[in-house]
C-alpha cells in the first residue's frame, strides 16, 4: 500500500512540474498560437487521466453512501442530495481553460440551496 501511494504522490508531483511551464507560457500568451493550443490540449489529457479516474471513484462511492444515507436517515431525500450533490457533481475533466486560469476546476459539487419544506 506504501509503494502505491509513494508512486501515485511521485506522478502527481512530476505532473505539476512538468505542466506547470505550459500553462505559464500560455498565461503569458495573449494572442492563440498552435504550439499554445496543442502544448495545452496534451497537458489536459495529460492531467485528466489521474484527475478524472480519482474523479470517477469518489462519485461512485459517493453515489452508494448516498443511497445508504436516505435508507439510513429515513428516507430523508435532502440528507442523500447533500452526499449526492457533493460528490458527483463537479467538474471530470480538465480543460485547457482550467490550466489558463479562466475557468475554476471544481471537485466537489454545490448543494441546492435549502428551501423551506411544504408540509
Amino acid at each position: 500500500m506504501k509503494r502505491i501511494s509513494l508512486r501515485m504522490a511521485v506522478v502527481i508531483l512530476a505532473l505539476a512540474v512538468c505542466l506547470a511551464p505550459v500553462a505559464q507560457a500560455a498565461e503569458k500568451a495573449d494572442e492563440t498560437s498552435l504550439s499554445a493550443d496543442l502544448g495545452l490540449g496534451v497537458a489536459s489529457f495529460l492531467c485528466t487521466l489521474p484527475y478524472g479516474a480519482i474523479k470517477v471513484a469518489t462519485g461512485l462511492l459517493g453515489g452508494i453512501v448516498g443511497g445508504f444515507t436516505y435508507v439510513l436517515s429515513g428516507l430523508d431525500m435532502r440528507a442523500a442530495d447533500a452526499v449526492w450533490y457533493t460528490t458527483i457533481e463537479g467538474d471530470y475533466v480538465i480543460t485547457p481553460d482550467h490550466l489558463r486560469g479562466k475557468k475554476d476546476l471544481r471537485f466537489t459539487g454545490v448543494p441546492p440551496a435549502k428551501t423551506p419544506e411544504s408540509r
